[in-house]
């Protein structure tokens, strides 16, 4: 414990539909409470491709005060504050640091257009070696681009340029930094050689000036502001530190990090994680494309990683179908957004949920949810079943991507995220990747992660680091050998089926090599 009796870190956890707010005790290394808070919905008129960063502070806001009042702790107990956040997002600052503009989600793909001037102006080859990222407009740096060019008057009122991370950490304590692990994302980092893309920002003409000093996860960068200490029920002071990327927060918490382990983060998308010492990305990148690369939080490590995208998201819009059948079903089904498919007399239930191509070519072609091979015999609960197991089938796939170009091999797969709360879909993903999948209940590690960067314990023998995995509670999932077969034939299927709806869906566009 500090020598004040402060002990008790709170993570700022911003996500893609709400905000929540969790407190870790690192003395004791438990949780004690969490809330959340979603974001103001928007309307049918509005964007859908865009969110208000106010709206998501007011969010934060209230998960904050929440999260105070049902610790029940004395304000002195409070080590510090950090935030994880979603990565790709950034917010545009004037010179007064209001918010400019609204800012694009993660999954808007509006600018598409600036990838070809991108690829012929630097080399799309080179921006991988350079910033880890394949060029695609879900990243940060395509959008900057579009924001310069389709929104002028905002871009020349912007002083500074803050990824989502950033700006959180920026509303609790007025001071501007940035963090590797988090910004990542934005494509404007060199991961090879360290600090911003120098090179790159200046034959783009951004300016360097307008993005923050760099430092490294879990530095306090000031104290909480009197306001937002008002506003939530904490002590004006109370130390803010940077944070880190939310998958590297969550991989982190799992405690597999240390071990080369990957780590499924199962929320709405299905980020899959893995931790690496010592990497020469510069000598390496052929070798690893397509995997995304960015420094950890754990200083000298760097974090691969590949992605499922919709998996989680799809099967939220699935909750609740019940006892459904029929025309009910397929026209709920279709009233919630997702396309419904016949496939033929003999077609199996499929659910497209979940991307099993990942690559620059894979992200360019993904259909909505859909739901292929649906009968009068079916039942809501047969399409979320069809919906798990999609999920398992799209992660399978993105977990032998990672594998095949890292070359590492582990015994076991760590999964977290809300998924995981669910023994049938944890069950379900060691039965399809034929691999045991270990999962810690959430409310055991909720903000551990942060925790330890606030208390500067991260790395072996901290609060979440393996040494202190010892003991500490786990779900264990075996595959079941007998559905191995059944499953790598289901597995070849919903790759077979999804290749077919993404040309369907974007035909000669689509680059299937």
């Amino acid at each position: 414990m500090n020598a004040t009796g402060a002990s008790i870190v709170v993570t700022l956890d911003i996500g893609g539909s709400a905000a929540k707010a969790s407190a870790y005790d690192a003395a004791r290394g438990i949780s004690l409470a969490s809330a959340a808070v979603p974001y103001p919905a928007r309307s049918a008129a509005a964007d859908q491709g865009q969110f208000e960063p106010e709206g998501w502070w007011r969010a934060a806001l209230g998960a904050l005060a929440e999260l105070r009042g049902r610790t029940g702790e004395p304000a002195g107990r409070y080590l510090g504050i950090t935030v994880s956040a979603i990565r790709i997002p950034f917010v545009l600052l004037d010179g007064r640091g209001e918010v400019v503009m609204p800012g694009l989600l993660n999954s808007d793909r509006r600018a598409a257009g600036e990838l070809d001037d991108l690829a012929a102006g630097y080399g799309a080859d080179e921006i991988y070696r350079l910033t880890g990222h394949w060029l695609a407009p879900e990243f940060g740096l395509p959008k900057l681009l579009w924001t310069r060019k389709n929104h002028p008057a905002a871009w020349q009122a912007t002083r500074s340029v803050l990824q989502l991370h950033d700006w959180f950490s920026y509303r609790l304590s007025g001071a501007v930094a940035s963090e590797p692990s988090a910004a990542g994302m934005s494509q404007l980092l060199d991961v090879a050689g360290g600090g911003w893309a120098d090179g790159l920002l200046a034959a783009l003409g951004v300016p360097v000036s307008l993005l923050p000093e760099l430092r490294p996860a879990g530095t306090r960068i000031g104290g909480l502001l009197p306001a937002v200490a008002a506003a939530t029920g904490f002590t004006p002071g109370t130390p803010v530190h940077l944070g880190g990327g939310d998958t590297h927060l969550s991989a982190e918490s799992a405690g597999a990090t240390e071990r080369a382990v990957p780590v499924v983060v199962a929320g709405t998308t299905a980020p899959a994680q893995v931790t690496v010492a010592g990497l020469d990305f510069a000598g390496r990148a052929g070798a690893l494309y397509p995997l995304l690369v960015s420094e950890h939080v754990t200083p000298g490590r760097h974090a691969l990683e590949a992605n499922a995208g919709q998996t989680g998201g799809i099967v939220q819009r699935l909750d609740g179908l019940g006892g459904l059948t029929g025309e009910a079903l397929a026209d709920e089904l279709r009233r919630r957004g997702l396309t419904v498919r016949d496939g033929g007399p003999q077609a199996e239930l499929t659910v497209l949920a979940g991307n099993p191509f990942f690559g620059p070519e894979g992200w360019a072609a993904s259909p909505p949810g859909t739901v292929i091979g649906l009968s009068p015999r079916h039942s809501g609960g047969d399409v979320v079943r069809a919906g798990l197991r999609a999920t398992c089938y799209a992660i399978r796939s993105i977990l032998g991507c990672l594998a095949g170009h890292s070359g590492l091999s582990a015994p076991y797969i760590a999964a977290t995220g809300g998924m995981s709360r669910s023994a049938q879909w944890a069950q379900l993903l060691a039965d399809v990747t034929g691999r045991e999948v270990r999962v810690r209940p959430l409310d055991q590690i909720a903000g551990r992660a942060g925790a330890a960067l606030v208390a500067g314990q991260l790395g072996p023998g901290s609060p979440a680091g393996p040494a202190a995995d010892e003991g500490r509670a786990e779900d264990v999932f075996a595959p079941r050998a007998g559905d191995a077969a059944a499953h790598a034939a289901g597995f070849a299927l919903y790759q077979e089926l999804y290749r077919t709806a993404q040309l369907e869906a974007y035909g000669s566009r689509m680059v299937t090599g």
